[in-house]
């Protein structure tokens, strides 16, 4: 019985003073900041394969759906990563 009071003693203690990498983060906007980076980044993307399918002279369909898809997926994930760093912010 003794055994396991301490057992449960050294527990407690060695939980308390145990913590997440999470909360000892202090920038909780890292997350978006990078989102907003990576949006911008796939939006340049998508107009570089835009510019290069439009001076191709063949200019193939996937070629404009790939830039489609690129600069779609950037725009969504710069603007949802401006909501959060904004709305963090308030």
């Amino acid at each position: 019985m003794a055994f396991m009071k301490r057992r449960q003693r050294a527990t407690s203690v060695s939980r308390g003073t145990t913590m997440k990498m999470s909360h000892r983060l202090r920038s909780h906007s890292a997350g978006p900041v990078w989102g907003l980076i990576l949006g911008l980044f796939l939006m340049l993307v998508g107009i570089g394969f835009w510019i290069y399918a439009k001076s191709s002279q063949p200019g193939s369909r996937l070629d404009e759906s790939l830039a489609m898809a690129a600069m779609l997926i950037g725009a969504f994930l710069a603007v949802y990563a401006g909501r959060e760093i904004r709305h963090k912010h308030r």
